[in-house]
């Protein structure tokens, strides 16, 4: 017997909870808990948080910047490489 869960859309995964702390990436309509980013990845992350924040205080911009994470995976070509992707 096979179980099938229903795929989520976009706007359903943004909406998602589970009640834990786990990052979850939306690949096909089905949810792939994520892995933490690199050190190197958090410190980039924060620098540009840090760049935008000062540019809008420069600006004096009625705007914020917050350090969030979504997770989107286009769908794979047949030759593996994701869509709109180049290496």
């Amino acid at each position: 017997m096979t179980i099938t869960t229903p795929k989520l859309t976009f706007d359903q995964y943004l909406k998602y909870d589970d009640g834990t702390d786990t990052r979850y990436e939306l690949v096909n309509g089905e949810l792939i808990p994520m892995s933490l980013g690199s050190g190197q990845h958090g410190a980039l992350a924060e620098f540009l948080n840090v760049c935008f924040r000062a540019e809008i205080l420069r600006l004096r911009l009625d705007w914020t910047s917050k350090q969030m994470v979504i997770g989107i995976r286009s769908p794979l070509l047949a030759d593996g490489i994701h869509q709109g992707f180049q290496m």
